[in-house]
C-alpha cells in the first residue's frame, strides 16, 4: 500500500467516533489557518495603501521645498530639502531633477527599479517604479500660478521647474503584514482549539452511549436474561435504550409464560399416561384434552415466533451502520481533499508564491468540501432518526378528535417549502367534514413520507410534476387518501419490496430505505389503517391509505 494512503486506512478501521473528530477537526483547523491567512492579506493591503498615500504625500512636500533650488539650479539651495527628506526613516535616495530630465542633486543610493515613466509630463505626485524591496514616487515642481496685474491681460501660468524622484524601502510594509500574520494566526488557532475541545465534548456525549447500546443490542441474541441498556447520553439514545428495555422485558415474560405451559403441558401429559392405565373408558374425553392442550402449545409457539421478531431489532444496527459507511466516507473524503488543498496553498504561501486567483479558488474548494462534509454527516443524522422512528413506541402519539381535510391543508402547508425550489406542485382534492378520533401526528409523518417518496423517486429528472392529494368518505366508518403522482413509476418487482426496511433504488445516493417502512407500520399498526400501491413504469404511482374514523383503542396508553 501506498505509505500515503497508510494514515488513511487506519482511521477507516477505527471507531466512528474517532472519524468524526478527526473529519471535524481537521476542517476546523483549516478554516480557522484560511481565515488568518485572509483576514492578515487584506490587512497588509490596507497598510500597504497606506504607505503609498504616505510616500506620495512625502514626495508632495519635497517637492514644494525644492522650488528654490530648481529656480535657481543651484545644488546648495537643495541641501536642506535634502536633509530633511532622510529624516523619513525609510528612505533610501533622494534625487532633484531639472525640467530637462538632468540631474541636479542627488542623496543615497537604492535598488534597480524597472520604471514605468508616463508619455506626458505629470500634473501630480504619482508612483512611478515599484519592486519588492522599495517604491519611486515623482512629484513635479512648478512655480504657483499669479494673479493679473492691472498691466497684463492675463495671470501668469504655472511653470514645470522640475521633479523630485524619492525611492523608500519596503521594510515597514514586510515587518507589518508578518506581524498581522502571526497574531491573526495565533488568534484564529486559539479560536480552533477551543471549538474543536467542544465539539469533542459533544461527540464523546453522543457517540459513547450510542456504541454502548448497539454493544447491549448485539449482544442480545447471544447472552441470558436479564441483559439491560443503560439510558444515558442525549434524550433520542434515552428514549431507545427505555425502548429496547422494554422490549426485553416483554421477551422475557412471554419466554416465562411459554416456560410455565410447557410445565403444565408436561404435568398434565403424565396425568393422561396414568389415567389411560386405569380409565379406558375415558379415552375420547382424554384425546380431546390431549387435543386442546396442543391447540394451546401452538399458540404459545406463535406469541414466541412474534416475540422473537421483536428481538430481531438487535440485527437491524447492522444495517445501519452499513447505511452509515456511505455518508460518513464521503465525509472523510472530502475533509481529506480539503486538507491536501489547505496544504498546497500554505506551501505556496510560504515560498511567497500565492496568486490572489489561487487563494479565491482555495477558498472556493473549502466551502464545497465543507458543505459536501455537511450533506454527509447530515444524511447519517437522517438516517439515525428514522432509525429510532421505527424501534420508539408508537402508542405514545398523542389522540384527538379533528376534521380530516383542515389537518392535511395544514400537512401540506408544512410541505410547501420543500417543493417551493422545485417545478413540481401539490393539487388537493379535500371533501370537507369528515371527522376522525384518531392520531394526526403520526398520519402526518404518512404523508410527509410519501411527498418525499414522490419528489426522490417519481419526479427526478423531471421538468415538471403534480402530487395530487384526495380525501373522501370509504363506507360509513372509513375514509381513504389517495396520493398519486404523475412520475416514473415503478416495475412490479420494486412494488413488492416498497414497504420493505431498507430496501431503497437510491442506495448510496440519499435513499435510505425507511420512509414507507414506517409509513407501513404507522398505518396499519398505530392508525389501525391498510396502505397499499398501485404502480406501473411511466404510469406514476398512487398510495391508498384506507383509515377508520376511529382509531383502535391502545390500552393502558391512549393519550
Amino acid at each position: 500500500m501506498n505509505p500515503l494512503l497508510q494514515p488513511l486506512a487506519r482511521l477507516r478501521r477505527t471507531t466512528f467516533r474517532r472519524q468524526l473528530t478527526v473529519a471535524v477537526g481537521v476542517g476546523v483547523v483549516l478554516i480557522a489557518a484560511l481565515s488568518a491567512l485572509l483576514s492578515s492579506w487584506q490587512g497588509s493591503l490596507r497598510v500597504r495603501e497606506n504607505l503609498r498615500q504616505q510616500g506620495l504625500s512625502l514626495a508632495v512636500g519635497l517637492a514644494q521645498q525644492s522650488q528654490l533650488a530648481l529656480l535657481t539650479q543651484s545644488p546648495d539651495n537643495a541641501a536642506a530639502p535634502i536633509e530633511r527628506a532622510f529624516y523619513y526613516p525609510d528612505m533610501l535616495r533622494f534625487e532633484l531633477l531639472l525640467g530637462s530630465g538632468e540631474l541636479l542633486a542627488a542623496r543615497g543610493e537604492a535598488p534597480a527599479l524597472a520604471a514605468s515613466r508616463p508619455l506626458n509630463l505629470p500634473e501630480s505626485a504619482y508612483l512611478e517604479a515599484e519592486s519588492d524591496e522599495a517604491w519611486s514616487f515623482v512629484a513635479p515642481v512648478r512655480t504657483q500660478a499669479g494673479e493679473a496685474s492691472p498691466f497684463e491681460a492675463e495671470a501668469a501660468r504655472s511653470e514645470l521647474l522640475g521633479q523630485v524622484r524619492i525611492t523608500l524601502s519596503k521594510q515597514a510594509l514586510t515587518q507589518l503584514t508578518r506581524h498581522l500574520v502571526l497574531v491573526n494566526f495565533a488568534v484564529a488557532l486559539a479560536c480552533a482549539l477551543l471549538l474543536l475541545w467542544v465539539l469533542r465534548r459533544l461527540t464523546l456525549r453522543l457517540t459513547e452511549p450510542l456504541g454502548e447500546l448497539a454493544e447491549v443490542m448485539t449482544q442480545a441474541g447471544s447472552t441470558g436474561p436479564g441483559l439491560r441498556a443503560r439510558p444515558r447520553g442525549p434524550r433520542d439514545l434515552q428514549r431507545m435504550a427505555q425502548v429496547f428495555n422494554r422490549m426485553m422485558d416483554t421477551l422475557e415474560q412471554r419466554e416465562a409464560e411459554l416456560q410455565a405451559k410447557n410445565d403444565e403441558l408436561a404435568r398434565h401429559a403424565a396425568t393422561l399416561e396414568q389415567r389411560v392405565n386405569d380409565r379406558t373408558l375415558s379415552l375420547t374425553r382424554a384425546n380431546a384434552e390431549l387435543q386442546q392442550a396442543l391447540d394451546t402449545l401452538q399458540e404459545a409457539q406463535k406469541q414466541l415466533v412474534e416475540s422473537d421478531k421483536l428481538a430481531s431489532l438487535g440485527s437491524l444496527v447492522a444495517g445501519v451502520a452499513h447505511e452509515l459507511n456511505t455518508p460518513l466516507g464521503n465525509a472523510l473524503i472530502a475533509a481529506t481533499a480539503l486538507e491536501a488543498e489547505q496544504r498546497h496553498l500554505r506551501t505556496r504561501f510560504e515560498a511567497g508564491q500565492l496568486r490572489k486567483s489561487e487563494l479565491q479558488g482555495g477558498l472556493d474548494h473549502g466551502v464545497e468540501s465543507s458543505e459536501l462534509v455537511h450533506r454527509n454527516v447530515q444524511r447519517a443524522a437522517n438516517i439515525i432518526r428514522g432509525f429510532k422512528q421505527l424501534a420508539i413506541d408508537q402508542t405514545t402519539e398523542m389522540r384527538r378528535k379533528f376534521k380530516a381535510d383542515e389537518v392535511l391543508r395544514e400537512i401540506l402547508g408544512s410541505l410547501g417549502p420543500m417543493f417551493k425550489a422545485t417545478p413540481y406542485r401539490i393539487e388537493t382534492e379535500l371533501d370537507p367534514g369528515l371527522e376522525l378520533d384518531s392520531y394526526p401526528g403520526p398520519l402526518g409523518q404518512v404523508i410527509t413520507n410519501v411527498a418525499q417518496n414522490a419528489l426522490l423517486h417519481g419526479f427526478e429528472g423531471r421538468p415538471s410534476g403534480v402530487l395530487q392529494v384526495q380525501c373522501h368518505a370509504w363506507g360509513e366508518d372509513h375514509v381513504q387518501i389517495v396520493c398519486s403522482d404523475d412520475g416514473h413509476g415503478m416495475g412490479e418487482d420494486v412494488r413488492l419490496r416498497v414497504f420493505e426496511a431498507f430496501f431503497t433504488t437510491k442506495f448510496g445516493q440519499g435513499g435510505s430505505g425507511l420512509g414507507m417502512q414506517i409509513v407501513h407500520t404507522l398505518v396499519n399498526g398505530l392508525l389501525g389503517g391498510r396502505v397499499s400501491v398501485d404502480s406501473a413504469p411511466g404510469a406514476g404511482t398512487r398510495v391508498i391509505l384506507t383509515l377508520p374514523r376511529v382509531a383502535p383503542q391502545r390500552s393502558g396508553k391512549e393519550a
